[in-house]
């Protein structure tokens, strides 16, 4: 019996369903394969990043336990105090090394996305009013983007008392 134009064209159809079949099995499977292998290195560069940071913490707990051994040997106020300014500009070594800013704060206009306003004070300056007066803490930021925000107090214009008409 002969294969008529039809049940050709159904053959046809069915082997390009086959072939389209198969095409999304392996391309399913190399999908998978692929999101397997970027978890994999997501965590061993996470792991590498920490190894790098814990190194680097090392290393200042080096320096901080040379500057206690020397501590307890010191008469000098003013050698202890040298010795706690190293190990401090070694920390801000290392925060520079690792890409962290500081964010400037004092004098500037707060900006609520930089700045915690940990308390108002209120002025009579207008040119002052939401200004940051004092930095109570250092406010950080890596990469554009805020590690810690700056907490601070920020001047508050203060309201002029309407006279009361008796």
């Amino acid at each position: 019996m002969e294969e008529t134009p039809v049940q050709e064209s159904a053959e046809i159809l069915n082997k390009k369903i086959e072939d389209y079949h198969d095409q999304i099995l392996r391309l399913q499977a190399e999908f998978s394969n692929f999101r397997k292998r970027s978890e994999k290195e997501k965590a061993e560069a996470i792991r590498f990043g920490r190894e790098i940071m814990l190194e680097q913490l090392i290393s200042l707990t080096d320096v901080m336990e040379r500057a206690l051994h020397h501590s307890q040997k010191a008469t000098d106020v003013a050698a202890l105090k040298l010795g706690f300014e190293m190990v401090l500009a070694e920390f801000y070594r290392l925060l520079k090394l690792e890409g962290v800013e500081e964010i400037k704060a004092q004098g500037e206009t707060f900006d609520p996305h930089l700045h915690e306003a940990v308390e108002q004070v209120e002025t009579e300056e207008e040119n002052k009013n939401n200004i940051v007066l004092e930095e109570i803490q250092r406010g950080y930021m890596a990469g554009g983007r805020l590690i810690r925000p700056a907490k601070v107090k920020v001047a508050k214009l203060k309201l002029k008392e309407e006279k009361k008409e008796s």
